[in-house]
């Protein structure tokens, strides 16, 4: 495969560089680098295959770069496909936050997001008579405050000198996951509010906001009264909101899990004797069944409803990865890094409503 590569910057260098003067080079990498990347996507390179010893070999030390790593395709090379690396994971990485927010984009430091603004109603006209404005009647802001998240991996001297090829593309797919898992933590974390600030920077879940029941354990009974609250939610005009028009999720922690399964499962009610009787189960197939990892093992909460109609997902910018020649840094001075590879995304995650989730304790 490095063979492969190495023709191929050949071909790309005597067809956009056949004086080799610098700004030539700059486009004939330029230009490999856009289809070293449309290979591997194709998946006609594998990064598996790819040797970095023998192409840093052919690239930079044969042709006399080692002090100026820049001017060689090496860095175009292993930046494009150690960066498919990265991306593959993450988005590869198992994910559920996905399926509890909706996604905005953003380009705010704190998102300020109108909310709890139901229309104005429309009613019955007369012949002749005017229409009136069906507008909201008043608008409340909802504040969401985006970060940013991210971290660095080194190509060191050493990993290319001795040929650690797959530890290196371990490390990649490592970063790519961390990235996709940090975000996922930032959503599930946030659905059930575990630091007490996913609504407007303060608690969500509260008596007052008439969306947390207590004393309403998992299983027949208490599914049956949170689904029949949800059914009988009212927007500010005491008019029905159809909640039910998505498909509801329970969202559990691990311990739950193997419960709330039984529950959506089964085609009868058991008993406190653990038989089943001949009462039907109205909860089968009513719901999907999430778990959440970040709530605490052993708990005996869990929460309920139409998680992406009442939380987002305030995007400034998906995963994105950078690179930049180690020469260029301190670190390539003092630490012999050939390359660096850097990851980031930027967002934030927050309730833009009250209604739609209710958090079911057993106290």
């Amino acid at each position: 495969m490095s063979r492969e590569i190495v023709n191929l910057v050949e071909s790309y260098e005597t067809k956009y560089n056949p004086s080799g003067t610098e700004v030539g080079n700059r486009v004939a990498h330029r230009e490999l680098g856009t289809k070293v990347r449309e290979l591997v996507e194709s998946k006609k390179i594998n990064p598996e295959r790819v040797n970095f010893k023998g192409l840093y070999v052919k690239l930079v030390e044969e042709k006399q770069l080692e002090e100026n790593v820049v001017a060689s395709a090496f860095p175009v090379i292993a930046g494009e496909i150690i960066s498919s690396v990265i991306i593959q994971a993450y988005q590869a990485f198992p994910k559920i936050g996905d399926r509890l927010v909706r996604t905005v984009p953003s380009r705010l430091e704190e998102s300020k997001i109108p909310g709890w603004t139901p229309i104005g109603r429309i009613r019955k006209l007369k012949e002749r008579e005017n229409y009136s404005q069906a507008e909201p009647p008043e608008e409340k802001i909802f504040r969401i405050r985006n970060h940013k998240h991210g971290g660095l991996m080194d190509l060191t001297k050493e990993s290319v000198f001795f040929d650690q090829t797959g530890q290196l593309l371990d490390r990649a797919r490592g970063l790519g996951e961390e990235g996709a898992r940090t975000r996922e933590e930032l959503i599930l974390s946030t659905v059930v509010d575990v630091n007490g600030d996913a609504l407007n920077y303060g608690a969500l879940y509260d008596v007052g906001n008439k969306n947390l029941l207590t004393t309403n354990p998992l299983g027949v009974a208490g599914w049956e009264n949170v689904h029949t609250n949800l059914l009988a939610t009212k927007d500010e005009q005491n008019k029905p909101i159809w909640v039910m028009g998505d498909r509801p999720i329970m969202l559990v922690a691990p311990n739950l899990w193997t419960k709330a399964e039984k529950l959506v499962r089964n085609e009868k009610v058991a008993g406190d004797n653990g038989e089943y009787g001949n009462d039907e189960n109205l909860a089968r197939n009513m719901f999907d069944v999430l778990v959440n990892p970040y709530l605490d093992f052993g708990t005996t909460d869990w929460f309920y409803g139409a998680f992406n109609r009442q939380f987002r997902w305030e995007e400034v910018w998906p995963l994105e990865t950078f690179t930049r020649v180690g020469q260029d840094t301190e670190e390539g001075f003092n630490r012999d890094v050939i390359q660096q590879f850097k990851v980031s995304f930027y967002g934030g995650c927050g309730a833009v409503d009250t209604r739609y989730v209710y958090k079911n304790t057993v106290a």
